[in-house]
């Protein structure tokens, strides 16, 4: 199956930034970086290319994908399944019975493995019993939340004596903790950032919490009605005292978070994505990689890597749509907001009114005619010559002086004649 025809099968009518990128460059003999905003389809954008290039040669491991949480595995499993659902491909994850596994590869390997830095390690290492001295591809997806401390030394020995034809890494974030893995893997590769490229569609409001954050929190949830709405909460032990409070309160709303089991989880995704429930109320676990289409996000409190805010706003405005991103926040919260705007987070701060919020009014500049009038008579000059623009600049900018001084002499003088009563 080429690419025309996955688009096709998935009905996609244009390619994202990361996605037209990865395809135009996917062909040069180098390993790839790639930078994007989540919610921009950085799951396709190597799936499509791949799954177009792999020989799908009978009991040889191709492709590698390798991702941090559980939930991605079985998210991306799921888009490979709707993508080309006649590939050769297995999902290792948490509550697989790995010795079962093991016994299985003895018989056939799949074309691409999906599967956790964990898993991997475990069979290939531990096991024996994945090979993988056909692999071309190896992929890290959210590999900002992959690498820690020790995730050079575990993966060594997997890649060890292993001859990759490319890797590819993808990230919503560079990190220092990526540098040593890329320095010693990738060479010269090439490097995408289509992060400025990306403009989502997200208005991102401040709210001042009252005495009570719970209150706060039932506060915006009233004046609001999401088909899906994501509340992040920092610390395991509030997401059960959101969620009896939230239920208590006769809100359509269920909580997800690490302690679950993986199969309790899994179940509960599936709900979410049918919109069983209007609410979720989420540690950071749901921050990253999941696709959700959901319309509004709360932060109830700030998460304490500031940029997992960006991750877990990035939950909405996907692909194109449009969302609303709510946090409430207090005076020892102020430092973590200033640095979020000097991030670049555009707040606007919202009060609340009896049936909604109270936005402030945007100020406009005046069109100002007489100054617009002194610039067009400027003009500009017949033939370019070096250093015109320069030379324009300080023209335009002695022209708007010269008017704005003339004013403030008109206004003097106007006081000066009152101040004598005439």
């Amino acid at each position: 199956m080429n690419i025309k025809q996955m688009l096709e099968k998935l009905n996609y009518e244009s390619l994202s930034p990361i996605q037209e990128a990865v395809i135009d460059k996917f062909y040069e003999p180098k390993h790839f970086v790639g930078l994007a905003p989540t919610g921009t389809g950085k799951t396709h954008a190597y799936l499509f290319p791949i799954l177009e290039n792999i020989k799908r040669n009978p009991n040889e491991v191709e492709a590698i994908i390798l991702l941090p949480t559980n939930e991605l595995v079985l998210q991306v499993e799921q888009m490979l399944v709707n993508t080309d659902g006649e590939v050769s491909y297995k999902a290792y994850y948490g509550s697989m019975d790995m010795d079962r596994e093991a016994k299985r590869l003895g018989n056939s390997h799949p074309n691409i493995v999906i599967t956790t830095p964990s898993k991997l390690i475990d069979l290939v290492i531990h096991k024996n019993a994945l090979n993988i001295k056909h692999t071309k591809y190896f992929i890290l997806d959210e590999a900002d939340m992959m690498f820690d401390e020790d995730f050079m030394n575990l993966i060594d020995p997997v890649l060890t004596n292993q001859k990759i034809d490319k890797f590819l890494l993808f990230s919503a974030s560079m990190t220092k903790q990526m540098e040593p893995f890329i320095s010693k893997y990738f060479g010269n590769y090439t490097f995408i950032d289509t992060t400025k490229d990306t403009v989502l569609n997200i208005d991102q409001y401040l709210l001042k919490v009252r005495d009570n954050r719970l209150e706060s929190l039932n506060d915006v949830m009233k004046r609001i009605n999401p088909y899906l709405g994501l509340i992040f909460v920092s610390k395991n032990e509030d997401i059960k005292t959101v969620y009896e409070y939230l239920h208590d309160k006769g809100y359509n709303v269920i909580s997800f978070q690490s302690a679950l089991g993986v199969k309790q989880r899994k179940r509960i995704l599936e709900d979410i994505h049918n919109l069983k429930y209007q609410y979720v109320v989420s540690s950071d676990l749901l921050a990253r990689g999941i696709d959700f289409k959901a319309s509004h996000i709360i932060h109830y409190d700030l998460p304490y890597k500031l940029e997992f805010f960006l991750h877990r706003s990035g939950r909405t405005g996907r692909m194109g749509d449009s969302g609303e991103v709510y946090t409430l926040y207090d005076e020892f919260d102020q430092n973590k907001v200033d640095k979020l705007k000097n991030k670049g987070v555009e707040f606007v701060t919202v009060t609340l009114t009896p049936d909604g919020f109270k936005k402030p009014k945007k100020k406009s500049k005046t069109y100002d005619k007489k100054i617009a009038n002194a610039i067009k008579k400027i003009g500009r000059p017949k033939k370019v010559t070096p250093g015109y623009k320069k030379k324009h600049a300080a023209k335009v900018k002695a022209a708007i002086k010269k008017i704005k001084k003339g004013r403030y002499r008109d206004a003097d003088l106007r006081k000066s004649r009152q101040s004598k009563g005439e």
